[in-house]
């Protein structure tokens, strides 16, 4: 069984609960903690870990990458000013409308 089969059998608790907490934390709080308190590039930061955090998109379609890119500098912002907690919670909200909505889908045709 794949990786993105066994994510369709869990689904919704992954993309809800599961996603958001754990990219978060790899993608906003360790470079936060590690990297942006040590130098307080704010901008140099949030670039890099979106474009990483974007490429990690990859199998949704370049355009979905585009927005996922965006998406992660909206999250390192909230990160930065409002901490982990808001951060997962804004995740896991547009992920609900994703869902809800089907926005992903209509992104990749």
């Amino acid at each position: 069984m794949g990786f993105l089969a066994f994510t369709s059998r869990i689904e919704p608790f992954w993309t809800i609960i599961l996603v958001p907490i754990w990219q978060e934390i790899i993608f906003r709080y360790l470079p936060y903690k590690f990297w942006y308190l040590q130098t307080g590039n704010f901008l140099l930061v949030g670039i890099i870990t979106s474009i990483i955090f974007a490429l990690i998109h990859w199998y949704f379609g370049k355009w979905f990458v585009l927005i996922a890119f965006f998406a992660g500098l909206i999250y390192w912002t909230v990160m930065v000013n409002f901490g982990l907690p808001v951060a997962i919670l804004v995740h896991a909200l547009v992920n609900t409308i994703d869902l809800a909505f089907g926005l992903r889908h209509l992104i990749i045709k």
